[in-house]
């Protein structure tokens, strides 16, 4: 369920820190107690994974990860069920791509339109990611 994106929101603070690329606040937020507002989604039902995926912020990412953040989670609000690595593959964010597929993100994984990240790749016109994406599934 995801939670309102007010200041009451508990984990606003981790996601914002992920979304602006802060690092340094990032990893003393999960050293913390926000470690417990991993893999929760705001708003718009997205993790603090999602917004570091969205901002292409390589540093935000592996953080998350290596803290345990789930990369085959979904967006399920207004993002159409993609999970990070949709959202990666969608702007053309190759190391971003490379980091989540090094942490296990599914490539089959479809979002609310049936579409995997190689899909998305393809119709957004990133060959790089798209090359990625298929020597991967290999």
């Amino acid at each position: 369920m995801a939670q309102e994106e007010n200041e009451d929101f508990s984990g606003r603070l981790l996601h914002q820190a992920a979304l602006w690329g802060n690092a340094e606040l990032l990893e003393d937020l999960l050293h913390g107690e926000m470690l417990a507002f991993l893999n929760v989604k705001d708003s718009h039902g997205r993790t603090a994974l999602h917004a570091a995926a969205t901002n292409e912020n390589e540093t935000c990412t592996r953080i998350l990860l290596q803290a345990g953040a789930n990369p085959n989670i979904s967006c399920d609000l207004t993002e159409q069920f993609k999970t990070p690595l949709h959202i990666a593959a969608e702007n053309g964010h190759l190391d971003i791509a490379r980091i989540l597929l090094e942490h296990d993100a599914d490539i089959l994984a479809k979002d609310s339109s049936g579409l995997t990240a190689m899909d998305l790749a393809e119709k957004t016109e990133h060959p790089h990611v798209m090359e990625l994406l298929k020597t991967t599934a290999m």
